[in-house]
Order: C-alpha cells, then sequence, then structure tokens
C-alpha cells in the first residue's frame, strides 16, 4: 500500500515532538510525548510517521550499538558520543572526515554512500560519578 504524502496532523505532532526534544528519542519516547498532545493517536500512525519524516528528510534515524533505533531533528551529516553508562548521545563532527573519505576511495576503489563514526566512552558527569565512587 502506497503511503500518503498528505501533511497530517499526526506527523506535525511526531515531528514537533522530536524539534522540541533536547536528545535524541525513541519511537516510544516520541509516542509518548505525542500522546500529551492528541490523546487518541495509535502507536504505528507514530511508527508510520517517522518513516515517512525520515524518508522526506526531515528528521534522521539514528542507529547506535544494539539499542533502540533514535531519531534526530539534525539532518546534516554528524557524527556522535555515546555514553556507555548513561546512554546519553551527544552530537559531534568529526573533522576532515570528507577528506578522509576520498582516501579510503582512492585506495580502495571502494565507493562510501554514507559514513557514521560512533564514539563510545563516558560522558563528564558518569566520569564524576565513578571518580566519586572509587574514592
Amino acid at each position: 500500500m502506497a503511503r500518503s504524502t498528505r501533511w497530517t496532523r499526526q506527523r506535525e505532532a511526531v515531528l514537533e515532538a522530536i524539534q522540541q526534544a533536547e536528545k535524541h528519542l525513541t519511537a516510544q519516547e516520541i509516542y509518548h510525548r505525542v500522546r500529551q498532545r492528541l490523546p487518541g493517536i495509535a502507536y504505528g500512525t507514530v511508527y508510520n510517521s517517522l518513516a515517512y519524516l525520515r524518508e522526506a528528510g526531515l528528521v534522521r534515524e539514528v542507529k547506535l550499538g544494539d539499542g533502540p533505533v533514535l531519531y534526530d531533528k539534525r539532518t546534516d551529516r554528524h557524527d556522535h558520543l555515546c555514553c556507555r553508562r548513561c546512554g546519553v548521545v551527544l552530537d559531534y563532527k568529526v573533522p576532515h572526515l570528507e577528506q578522509l573519505l576520498k582516501r579510503v576511495r582512492r585506495e580502495t576503489d571502494f565507493q562510501v554512500e554514507s559514513a557514521h563514526v560512533l564514539f563510545e566512552g563516558l560522558c563528564p558527569d558518569c566520569q564524576r560519578s565513578r571518580d566519586e565512587e572509587e574514592q
């Protein structure tokens, strides 16, 4: 069945939930936020709206390891830092990545279509917490 290309209040509410968020959200988190505005919305409608928004280039889907898919309001090319302890995900743009991709192409003749760098470690808050626990 073809996906509707009509702009709906449900799609608007899903997009607004992502744009107003201070962090990357899962589909479930988006669903709970949208339900505050549209109490009767179904989870499937939110999920389908996310697919539409992703295909339209209005949001970016981020897959980090084995965790749930996250939705990002930033659609420009950027990378992520992920805390292994608390799970916070931060945006970060790796400098000179475009030059590295050109080098990969030149040295391997492999045409890279997309690249995403993920740095995993401990955020500053978790570093402090760990240091306090060790004392």
